[in-house]
């Protein structure tokens, strides 16, 4: 029993450690910044820093362990109310789970206690580093776990699974110290500290959720369609129970951490990232790809040449696609919906993030296909100008053209995103680092692409030019290479021209500013407004300044104090930048004015 915890968290390790270097470098980032809205720095000096690091560190350790040993003493005890038979009747086990509960669990609280007493003395102490990783390795370690334990507990209820004492242990115990750290957090810990704890939670709820929705559709399509060979009724159900478990233990954990709170919280660049990334482009690339699989078996079974013997066969993963279909629609559709909701003509960097990347999915998924097309004619042509004879050729035909009809709509609806945005707010989208590292990857790396394959195709031919066996054998040996270098030339042209195009455009359009030698000083905008940590980007970006943002002493750490809307609020500070005097400005933006002072400047 202890040992399943033990697997269960050790499979969390990179998980944590991923997402200790996510929280440490953005609450490194905020402080270095001097922005971020956090209105005390924890006390500093290296010895308080490492003090911390190994005070949570054996902080977490401890919890880990105590819950292990807790957790395998109830599973025991579980299975004995029940007299369920112990499998393996293992002394050394027991002894493991007696020394965790009895050594780790007392050092643990009296650990926890004297790190609440710090914190009360000294409150600063809840916006260190340490604790923030603390609050998120431990947030998440026990959610997952909990989760786990959740799922094989309504399995053995639902009589899916054998009972067994450790599934409702582990989900009774780990559930325990997943609420109690939830209380803790919110006891004094700035928000902004705990919002990749609850931003991660949250994904993971959501791709629990969406697996089992997956899954759930998956088995009702076998069981109706018979493929599993199962009957609905009398039998055959086990995977619609086990499916549903997982469904409803991930939709609790998501409504926890996103429907009762980020969703009615700021969007933060996270909050996009997860909306945009995770929530958009995660469920639409889902939909795509099972929906390009459904198509060719489809294709295959009615024109092309299916190797198996019966539709059974051949379609037996098609309910899994199906499943992953409605399960990735479904996740796109509601964080469209969300995003939709007030920020219509919002367009951030982490929007430009999604368009582009999905841009990019769409029109690598598209060169994929015309390379095929391309290897498929010249293959017939070799053949002696049978166009496709063998079913391995139609088959190749075949996915080539999936690829073009699912990748090239959706390359052109994002591309056209962004080109018009190009044509509404140049200025906005030339400086867009993501559109020149989108357009420069794809124009470099096709470039290259296309010399390798430019040589390549000189050495086969001159190879068989010299060795006196060119001929039709050549033009087959040359296909993949000749279809590869027409597709990389003619991607690479075309964004190299798109590339140039924006330079051109940005020597008209972009302030002189943007020419300034670099000796020049940049202006320095000091603002004072209740304003997430995101507006300093947005404000730099449209203003060309160093931006430096403070809160008023007493107010939220939220920006929700503001009577305006965040974006109506920093399009009043540019204005009020643009038409200000020159040099460095403090603007103050509160209680829905704004006021631009000049700054004399710092004599040394």
């Amino acid at each position: 029993m202890i040992w399943d915890v033990l697997s269960v968290v050790s499979a969390l390790v990179p998980l944590a450690l991923v997402a200790g270097l996510v929280v440490g470098g953005v609450l490194l980032w905020r402080r270095r910044s001097g922005e971020g809205g956090v209105e005390h720095a924890a006390p500093g000096g290296a010895g308080q820093s490492v003090r911390r690091f190994f005070q949570y560190l054996l902080l977490l350790g401890l919890l880990v362990a105590a819950a292990a040993g807790v957790t395998g003493l109830l599973g025991r005890g579980l299975d004995r109310l029940d007299d369920a038979p112990t499998l393996v009747v293992d002394d050394s086990t027991l002894a493991l789970q007696l020394a965790l509960t009895i050594i780790a669990t007392p050092i643990w609280l009296v650990l926890a206690r004297w790190t609440h007493r710090r914190a009360v003395a000294d409150p600063r102490e809840l916006s260190s580093l340490g604790w923030a990783a603390y609050l998120t390795l431990a947030g998440l370690i026990s959610l997952v776990t909990a989760m786990v334990g959740w799922t094989r507990t309504l399995w053995m209820l639902a009589g899916a699974e054998d009972y067994r004492g450790t599934s409702a242990a582990l989900a009774t115990v780990w559930t325990l110290v997943w609420a109690g750290h939830l209380w803790w957090g919110r006891r004094g810990t700035p928000r902004g500290h705990l919002l990749a704890r609850d931003l991660l939670s949250a994904l993971v709820g959501l791709a629990t959720a969406a697996s089992g929705l997956a899954s759930l559709v998956a088995a009702t399509v076998r069981l109706l369609t018979g493929l599993d060979g199962e009957p609905i009724v009398g039998g055959g159900t086990t995977s619609l129970l086990r499916a549903a478990a997982v469904l409803a233990v991930g939709a609790a954990a998501w409504t926890v951490h996103w429907l009762l709170d980020l969703v009615r919280g700021p969007r933060t660049t996270g909050w996009l990232a997860l909306v945009l990334l995770a929530g958009v482009g995660g469920g639409l690339v889902t939909a795509l790809s099972a929906l390009s699989i459904l198509l060719y078996d489809v294709l295959v079974w009615f024109v092309g040449d299916p190797g198996a013997s019966s539709g059974g066969e051949h379609f037996a993963s098609a309910p899994a696609q199906i499943g992953a279909v409605v399960a990735g629609l479904l996740v796109w559709w509601y964080h469209q919906a969300v995003l939709g909701a007030g920020w219509a003509g919002e367009r951030s960097e982490v929007r430009r993030v999604y368009e582009y990347l999905m841009a990019a999915v769409g029109l690598l998924a598209a060169a994929g296909g015309l390379v095929m097309v391309l290897v498929t004619l010249v293959e017939a042509i070799a053949a002696g100008g049978d166009l496709v004879v063998g079913g391995g050729a139609l088959n190749a035909l075949l996915a080539a053209l999936v690829l073009l009809v699912v990748g090239t709509p959706v390359w052109l609806w994002h591309w056209r995103l962004g080109q018009r945005a190009r044509r509404v707010d140049p200025e906005g989208e030339l400086r867009s680092v993501t559109r020149r590292t989108y357009l420069l990857i794809l124009f470099g790396v096709m470039g290259v692409a296309a010399v390798v394959a430019l040589i390549t195709l000189a050495y086969l031919l001159l190879q068989d030019l010299l060795e006196g066996t060119f001929g039709l054998e050549t033009m087959r040996r040359i296909r993949f290479t000749l279809g590869i270098l027409v597709t990389t030339s003619l991607l690479s042209a075309y964004h190299g021209t798109v590339f140039r195009s924006d330079r051109q455009t940005a020597a008209e359009v972009l302030p002189a500013r943007e020419a300034r030698p670099l000796t020049a000083e940049r202006r320095t905008l000091q603002v004072v407004a209740d304003l997430p940590i995101e507006a300093v980007d947005e404000l730099a970006r449209r203003t060309g300044a160093l931006v430096q943002l403070r809160r008023p002493a007493g107010r939220s750490t939220s920006p929700t104090t503001s009577p305006m809307a965040p974006q109506d609020v920093v399009g009043d500070i540019v204005l009020a930048a643009s038409q200000g005097p020159p040099g460095d400005l403090l603007v103050l933006a509160l209680d829905g004015e704004v006021r631009a002072i000049p700054l004399a400047p710092m004599h040394h």
